[in-house]
């Protein structure tokens, strides 16, 4: 498919060329061990990756990257939107994930249409060295720790481990032997929403003595995350209860979270993830820039955009392309505990 433009598009601040070719696929993703969650394994899914060519045959390649029980749209309501999209320029509604996939690939056309990484067009003098988080899986307690113990070997700093997809005794076995393996690395968990409103006070109490850094979506809701965090003896971190910038507001007024976990992929790309910071760190908010576990293409789009934006502690977490045997484009992986972007 190929759509001419003539003159020049404005995306935010950024400038653009004039998109001569729109290529618009998808590719599957495939995982070297399923991905378990309280919502269930992940173990392979499809993506649509665009990919924008202008005038003089600069390539910018953006990712949708739908996630079942995550984004509101299916694959193939995503890709729809982007057709529609390349064929009207009409913008996306109802479709995030098609939306980054735009955006991500018009920015990134933009900077190399500039000669520029994309943090640096976006922030000039950011950093693109961006430490990230590990997350480490095992079938037990020995297997998680090692995991755990290899990942700090190689650098990183800073543990992350699902929880809440099984009984909490074994969590608690779990997180202690990881704990014990790594030392004074930062160890941060993951519940996605899994835990019983009634029981999470009393399982975060007994976990405080692990020095976790934060736990992300303890239970799912705004309001009862609000009555976890009154308590808590850990950060609370919002993620799926909050994935538009009005739930970001509705944290803000009932003082749900101490910190925002944003997901590009699935707020919409880098201008609307941007805004969303914004708003939340007005609010004095912390920021943890993570992956949707989707493609390298759609993780070097967040990484560049944490780069810009300076969101660097916590760690991010987006160390996933590792979890990767089938990627949307080259893997982008953590080199000693690092994302170095180009």
């Amino acid at each position: 498919m190929t759509r001419s433009t003539r003159g020049r598009t404005e995306l935010g601040d950024v400038d653009l060329p004039d998109v001569r070719e729109i290529k618009i696929e998808r590719t599957k993703l495939a995982y070297r061990s399923p991905i378990s969650t309280a919502r269930g394994p992940i173990d392979r899914r499809e993506v649509v990756v665009l990919t924008l060519t202008d005038g003089k045959g600069r390539v910018g390649l953006g990712e949708a990257a739908p996630l079942v029980n995550f984004t509101p749209e299916s694959v193939d309501e995503a890709e729809l939107a982007i057709h529609r999209w390349a064929d009207d320029g009409s913008t996306p509604a109802g479709s995030p994930t098609a939306r980054a996939a735009i955006d991500g690939a018009l920015v990134d056309l933009a900077a190399r249409a500039a000669s520029r990484p994309v943090h640096d067009l976006l922030a000039p003098g950011s950093s693109g060295i961006v430490p990230v988080s590990a997350l480490v899986g095992g079938n037990t307690p020995d297997d998680l720790a090692t995991a755990a113990a290899e990942a700090v070997a190689g650098g990183h700093r800073t543990i992350k481990v699902k929880v809440a997809a099984g009984p909490f005794s074994a969590d608690l076995a779990r997180l202690t032997a990881v704990r014990e393996a790594i030392g004074d690395a930062r160890l941060r968990i993951d519940a996605n929403g899994g835990w019983v409103p009634d029981e999470v006070s009393e399982h975060l109490i007994r976990l405080a003595d692990l020095d976790l850094e934060l736990v992300e979506e303890p239970v799912a809701g705004l309001e009862a995350l609000a009555a976890v965090r009154a308590t808590s003896p850990i950060p609370v971190a919002v993620d799926e209860s909050a994935r538009t910038i009005d739930d970001v507001r509705r944290v803000i007024a009932l003082g749900s979270a101490d910190l925002v976990v944003l997901k590009p992929s699935a707020l919409g790309g880098p201008l609307m993830t941007a805004e969303v910071a914004r708003v939340a760190t007005e609010a004095g908010l912390g920021l943890v820039v993570t992956s949707l576990l989707d493609g390298s293409v759609g993780i070097r789009a967040a990484a560049h955009l944490t780069a810009a934006l300076g969101a660097l502690d916590p760690a991010p977490g987006l160390a996933t392309a590792v979890l990767l045997t089938a990627d949307s484009g080259p893997s982008l992986l953590p080199t000693e505990g690092a994302l170095v972007l180009d």
